[in-house]
């Protein structure tokens, strides 16, 4: 009644009315699974092999703005003896030939509550379908062909926006702050001395209320805040109509389709476990296509099997082709933006956020899955799957780390982030993994 009595609108007064008593709760957590192919050249990526230059390296150079929300985590190698191509199979699985369980991307959604969307950059002869060297993810006892098409990922993962259907339940965080940092400073002192003797020092509407005063006297009014109210704009999408996303010509316009569709379902919350397949093992893709690093070479032979400097050099720009397409049209956005169910104004969307970049192979010319050593122009160097975790998981996660496990396998990464997920004490393969405690916050 207070905070009407000062003009609040009746919706308003009653949303803060209902958070007077609330605890600030947990935060949300969401999953992108990143799949990118044939390994890496680890002289690119670790250069002098210490872990000190990762951001300095070719191949992780694009990540450089925001190392402070990376870790890269040293010494994995696959789990169950599964090597070569056939391990792909095991990335997200942990077992050969994918054991008995689903992919890790279908326990953790099981464990939310939610769908596991697979999208996939795809190209192959449609006549010809999936190999068996092509699939990642198994839901429901069945290997998954992911969506093609960027136009059809939108459809199902923003179908809701605009349409009157709210993917999310309870009161809109978004619209709160929207119409709070609208208020003047007079009324937010109202509203503090109204709440003053009726809530605990961290009520969740004490917390949202010491946020937007601090916006506020950052100028400005703080940063421009996601509304989701009506399906976004999507160019890269919008590019795609009519197009065929099975042609490899059109390959780096479908990658950005899939990235604005993901970027897009996490902020707004349509979508909360996403894996994006990017080819599969043996993908001929020339990497000449609009947009990419123009290669005119074939991406598995001759470009990922290269030994010679030049051609591993190439291996490694078509390799930071990648991660510079995920920095600009997934982790920028989702840096930068307030998350829309969060409590907490200041924790940004990546702040909730788990990115996990992974791959079958440890070197793509070597063509094994463990960490071990290789040796590229008479110099060793300590090899290892890659293994890329980028954002805070909700602060279940350390960021901004370089971490060795030597010795320590996918099957536990993949048992760490169920941890850090909300999908704890996972048996997969009849067995529960231990978890690489120095991953976790």
């Amino acid at each position: 009644m207070r905070m009407m009595g000062i003009g609040m609108a009746a919706p308003f007064a009653a949303q803060m009315a209902s958070w007077v008593h609330a605890d600030p709760g947990d935060r949300p957590v969401r999953l992108m699974i990143f799949y990118v192919p044939h390994g890496w050249p680890i002289e690119s990526v670790d250069p002098g092999g210490q872990g000190n230059g990762f951001f300095t390296g070719d191949v992780l150079s694009p990540l450089a703005a925001v190392q402070d929300q990376v870790t890269v985590v040293r010494g994995i190698g696959m789990n169950d003896g599964a090597t070569n191509h056939a391990a792909i199979r095991t990335v997200l699985t942990g077992r050969a030939e994918g054991g008995d369980d689903d992919s890790i991307d279908r326990r953790i959604a099981e464990a939310l509550g939610v769908q596991a969307h697979v999208l996939g950059t795809v190209p192959y002869a449609s006549f010809a379908g999936f190999s068996v060297d092509s699939f990642l993810t198994k839901h429901g006892g069945a290997w998954v062909r992911p969506t093609e098409n960027p136009v059809d990922a939108a459809d199902t993962l923003l179908g809701s926006l605009g349409s009157g259907a709210d993917p999310k339940s309870g009161p809109t965080d978004a619209d709160f702050r929207r119409q709070a940092l609208a208020l003047t400073e007079r009324e937010l002192e109202v509203m503090h001395d109204s709440i003053s003797g009726l809530t605990s020092e961290q009520s969740k509407l004490s917390i949202h209320l010491e946020a937007v005063r601090a916006l506020k006297a950052g100028g400005g009014g703080g940063p421009n805040l996601v509304t989701c109210d009506e399906r976004p704009v999507l160019p890269a999408v919008d590019a795609m109509q009519g197009l065929d996303a099975l042609d490899p010509a059109n390959f780096g316009r479908v990658l950005d389709g899939h990235l604005e569709v993901i970027a897009a379902s996490l902020i707004c919350g349509t979508a909360q476990v996403v894996t994006l397949q990017n080819m599969y093992v043996n993908g001929q893709v020339p990497f000449n296509f609009a947009g990419g690093p123009g290669i005119a070479k074939g991406h598995h032979d001759p470009i990922s099997h290269s030994w010679d400097a030049a051609g591993r050099t190439e291996f490694a720009t078509c390799q930071r082709w990648f991660f510079e397409r995920l920095m600009e049209k997934v982790i920028t956005p989702l840096s930068t933006t307030p998350d829309p169910s969060d409590s907490d104004p200041n924790n940004m969307v990546l702040d909730n956020t788990l990115i996990y970049v992974c791959s079958e192979i440890s070197d793509g010319a070597n063509h094994n899955s463990d960490a071990s050593q290789v040796w590229v122009d008479g110099v060793g160097y300590d090899n290892y799957l890659p293994q890329v975790l980028i954002g805070g998981g909700g602060g279940c996660m350390r960021s901004g780390e370089i971490i060795n496990a030597p010795g320590r396998s996918n099957l536990e990464m993949l048992a760490t982030i169920g941890e850090a997920m909300g999908a704890g004490g996972l048996t997969i393969g009849g067995e529960t993994p231990d978890v690489i405690g120095e991953v976790l916050a």
